[in-house]
C-alpha cells in the first residue's frame, strides 16, 4: 500500500465589501466577482466626495 502525501485544502478567503466592511462580498450583480470589479465601490471610490464621507464613517464606526 503507497502512502501518498496528503494535502490540506485551503478555503480561500472571503472578500469583505470595502463599504461595509462587517460584511462579506454578497455580489449584488450577476457578473461581478468580488469587490475589485463592483460598479458600487468603483463609484464611492472614484468620487472624492463620497470617498472622504466613506472615510468619515469608517473612522467613526471604529
Amino acid at each position: 500500500m503507497s502512502t501518498a502525501p496528503t494535502r490540506e485544502r485551503r478555503s480561500r478567503p472571503e472578500a469583505r465589501c470595502p463599504l461595509r466592511p462587517d460584511e462579506v462580498c454578497n455580489l449584488c450583480q450577476v457578473d461581478v466577482t468580488g469587490p475589485q470589479d463592483c460598479g458600487l465601490v468603483y463609484l464611492v471610490m472614484s468620487d472624492p466626495d463620497q470617498r472622504v464621507e466613506w472615510g468619515e464613517r469608517r473612522r467613526a464606526a471604529r
